[in-house]
This record gives structure tokens, sequence and C-alpha cells, in this order.
């Protein structure tokens, strides 16, 4: 039986986050492209600091990003229902998961979900962040750099990162 991998609290904010962002463009569905501009939209951590550090414009990312979520399918009025995730955005949560069983960490962190994006994010999020050098082996490589050989063990480890940053 697999273990029960959980999720850190900021990734559980990120994809709580992505579910509002898909609701307030009226999304039917959860799609990487939210993920990741809900990603973006946490400001300083770990996802932000690991794309700097593999040269992402962060805010030209994020200008992009939202560009292209303006073009996604909408719907409007009452009768919508709750977006749900996309078989993309289970694919991209289920690489997440497999990431960090294989680094040996108890918790699904948001460098998790970012690396997972850009291996599995589909078109329109892994070739976009591939463009601007975020690839799963750069992004792993300034992970290696970032964190060196640091687990994640507990449901807050951005705290522990911020304080080693500061």
């Amino acid at each position: 039986r697999a273990m029960d991998i959980q999720f850190t609290t900021k990734s559980q904010d990120a994809l709580g986050a992505a579910v509002r962002i898909a609701a307030a463009n009226g999304n039917p569905q959860v799609e990487p492209l939210h993920l990741l501009d809900s990603l973006l939209q946490q400001g300083e951590g770990i996802a932000t600091a690991l794309l700097s550090a593999v040269g992402v414009d962060v805010a030209g990312l994020t200008h992009q990003v939202r560009g292209a979520l303006a073009g996604l399918p909408s719907a409007s009025g009452s009768s919508v229902a709750a977006p749900q995730l996309s078989q993309a955005s289970y694919k991209v949560i289920n690489s997440a998961e497999t990431f960090a069983k294989e680094r040996g960490d108890e918790f699904v962190s948001t460098e998790h979900l970012l690396i997972a994006l850009a291996k599995d994010g589909g078109p329109g999020v892994s070739d976009r962040l591939a463009h601007d050098g975020a690839t799963p082996a750069t992004l792993m490589d300034a992970l290696e750099q970032v964190k060196g050989s640091a687990r994640v063990t507990s449901k807050d480890p951005e705290q522990t990162f911020q304080a080693l940053e500061k």
C-alpha cells in the first residue's frame, strides 16, 4: 500500500487557491495553469525561490499566466458548479506525490508541485516553464542548491526554509 502522503499547509493553500481562481474565472475545471498561478501568487516561498534561482522572471511569468487564464473556456451564471480538478491536474498532483516519495519527503510541498508542473503540466504550462529555463532537471538542481538534503518532515517546512534564508 502506498504511504499516505499529506500536503504541507502551503501546498494545501495553493490547491485551495487554484480552485478559487478557477471559480472566479468561471472555469469548469481546475487546470495546471490555475495551480501555477496560485503558486506564483504565494509570494516569497520556495517555489518562487526556485524559479528565480533558474533565472525565471517571476513577474513576467505571472503576467503570461494571467493572460493564458483569460483564454480558458468559461461559463457564468448560477448553474455553474464548483470547479473540479481536471485529469491534467490530477496527473500533476500524482507526479508531485511520486517526487516527494523519491526524495524521502513525508509531505508534498510547493516545490514538489512546481517540479510536477514543469514535468506534467501539459501544454501552456510545462512548455512555458521550459521556455523560461524552468525544466524538471534545472528545478531539481536548484532544489539541491537551496535545500541540500533537508527533507520535508513537517506540515510547515516553508517556515524552516525562510528561517534558513534569513
